[in-house]
C-alpha cells in the first residue's frame, strides 16, 4: 500500500491506495501546522485499520513551494518510508503537445493521464480548485492544453479583498442569478459566472477537438459547481491521486 497527497493551495487530497484500488480518501487543510499531519496520518489510518507497517511508499503532487518536504516529514515520522515528489520528468501516461509541458503543472497532467483512462478516448478536464483549469486530451492520448482562471473561493476573495464595502460570502447556492441582496449578488455572479466561462470553454475546446470528448469534473470545489453546469459532464473527484497512483505504479521497483 501507499499514500498519495494532491498538494493544493487550499486544501490537500489525501488516498491510501492498495496498487490501484482507493482504500480510503480524506482531506485537509493546506496552511494546518506541519505537526498536524503526523497524528492526522496515523488517526486516519487507524480509523481504515491500515497498519503503519502496510505502507511501503508514499507520492504527492504539489502546487505550494515547500509543502512537499512538511509532508514528506510527516510520512517519514509516521510510515517510515520516503515520499516520491512527482515532476515534470514524471510520466503522466499521455502525451503532451505543448511548446513547453515541463511549464505545464504536474496536477493537470496527472489528471488528464487519469481522465484519459478513465474515458478511453478524447475529454475534456475541468479541475475546479483554487484555480479553475480546462484542458483538452486528443483522441489519441495527447495532452492539447486548455485554459486557467481563478477558481470560485479566488473570485469571491477578491471582491472583498479588492473593495472597501463587498463582504466575504461562502459559496452557497444562490436561488436564482437574479440577487436580491449583496451576498447572494457575489453568489450567483461567481457561480454562474464560472459556470457560464467553463460551458464557454468547453464548447471551444469541443470545436478543436479531433473526437467529440466527454467531459469530466474534479477538484475540491467540484460539487459546488457542478449543478449549475450546463455541459454534460460525468464528476470525478479522485483524478490527480488516480493519476498519483499510476505514476507510483510506474515507478515502483518489479519483483
Amino acid at each position: 500500500m501507499f499514500l498519495a497527497f494532491d498538494i493544493g493551495n487550499s486544501s490537500i487530497g489525501c488516498a491510501v491506495f492498495d496498487d490501484e484500488e482507493l482504500r480510503t480518501r480524506w482531506r485537509m487543510d493546506t496552511e494546518l501546522a506541519s505537526a498536524v499531519y503526523s497524528t492526522c496520518l496515523v488517526d486516519v489510518l487507524e480509523r481504515a485499520g491500515i497498519g503503519l507497517s502496510a505502507v511501503e511508499g508514499a507520492i504527492a503532487s504539489s502546487v505550494v513551494r515547500g509543502m512537499t518536504d512538511v509532508m514528506g516529514r510527516a510520512v517519514r515520522s509516521v510510515a517510515g518510508c520516503d515520499l516520491i515528489e512527482a515532476d515534470p520528468r514524471t510520466d503522466p501516461g499521455i502525451d503532451v503537445a505543448v511548446e513547453k509541458p515541463e511549464a505545464v503543472g504536474v496536477d493537470r497532467l496527472l489528471a488528464a493521464g487519469a481522465a484519459f483512462r478513465r474515458v478511453g478516448g478524447s475529454v475534456i478536464v475541468v479541475d475546479a480548485g483554487t484555480a479553475l483549469t480546462v484542458d483538452l486530451v486528443s483522441s489519441a492520448g495527447c495532452f492539447m492544453g486548455g485554459t486557467i482562471s481563478p477558481g470560485l473561493k479566488a473570485m469571491a476573495n477578491a471582491l472583498s479583498s479588492g473593495t472597501s464595502l463587498l463582504p466575504e460570502v461562502n459559496l452557497a447556492a444562490p436561488a436564482s442569478a437574479l440577487g436580491r441582496d449583496t451576498r447572494e449578488c457575489i453568489r450567483a455572479g461567481v457561480l454562474f459566472g464560472a459556470a457560464g466561462a467553463v460551458d464557454r470553454v468547453v464548447e471551444e475546446l469541443s470545436d478543436a477537438a479531433d473526437r467529440p470528448p466527454r467531459v469530466v469534473l474534479t477538484g475540491g470545489d467540484a460539487h459546488v459547481l457542478s449543478p449549475f453546469l450546463k455541459s454534460t459532464h460525468d464528476s470525478e473527484p479522485d483524478l490527480v491521486l488516480r493519476g498519483l497512483a499510476c505514476a507510483f505504479g510506474k515507478r515502483k521497483p518489479k519483483t
